[in-house]
């Protein structure tokens, strides 16, 4: 094969490689993460601990922690929180109406049921818990810290209700990581420059 083809071939495939790459972790990004929309923090939507605050109009608002979901549920007034147990995976969805709770469903449930909220003294890492057997596990994880509790859900929405006082929740899109820039336009130059060297080659070996 001759020297200009091969050249162009090889950044022709590096420059689609590095393309294709920072698009599909950029889309990756997108697609998966959220930003919380009270604290700010980046998640995961399927890590156990991210929580959905859906409202009447299907708008579906996301938290990373309790107590950052109680704010939103307090500040939309009407809506349903959807979250996980933190030990068991179960489904824990809670109705609040007028900023209150008006019921609590764990599904599938259990004569224990009695939902709770563990907090380690960091509103971003408090976590929902079924049953009051498993916010004693919980805590137990959190022993080196003395700030470390374990909350009703009434006692998270009077937390909440005065965190919220002092910021109002709202969207930011997640950011997309510098280095997925650098691949796809380092990308792009490897494949526009292709078709250059190709011609460029050509020329220089053309008697």
């Amino acid at each position: 094969m001759k020297t200009n083809i091969l050249v162009a071939l090889i950044l022709g495939l590096i420059g689609i490689v590095f393309l294709a790459g920072g698009a599909a972790a950029s889309i990756n990004t997108v697609s998966n993460t959220v930003n919380c929309e009270v604290c700010g923090m980046t998640i995961s939507k399927t890590d156990i601990s991210t929580i959905q605050v859906v409202t009447p109009d299907g708008v579906t608002h996301w938290a990373c922690s309790p107590i950052c979901a109680a704010e939103l549920a307090i500040y939309y007034q009407n809506d349903v929180i959807n979250a996980k147990c933190y030990v068991s995976g179960r489904t824990i969805q809670i109705n609040v109406v007028n900023g209150s709770i008006t019921s609590v469903l764990v599904t599938p449930s259990s004569p224990q049921d009695n939902v709770q909220v563990v907090s380690s003294g960091d509103t971003m890492t408090s976590k929902f818990v079924s049953t009051s057997s498993y916010a004693n596990q919980l805590l137990q994880t959190f022993s080196s810290n003395p700030n470390a509790t374990i909350l009703t859900l009434q006692q998270t929405f009077m937390m909440a209700q005065n965190m919220l006082a002092m910021k109002t929740p709202s969207y930011s899109a997640v950011q997309i990581p510098t280095l997925n820039y650098a691949l796809m336009i380092t990308g792009g130059i490897l494949f526009a420059a292709a078709p250059v060297s190709w011609s460029l080659l050509k020329k220089r070996t053309t008697p």
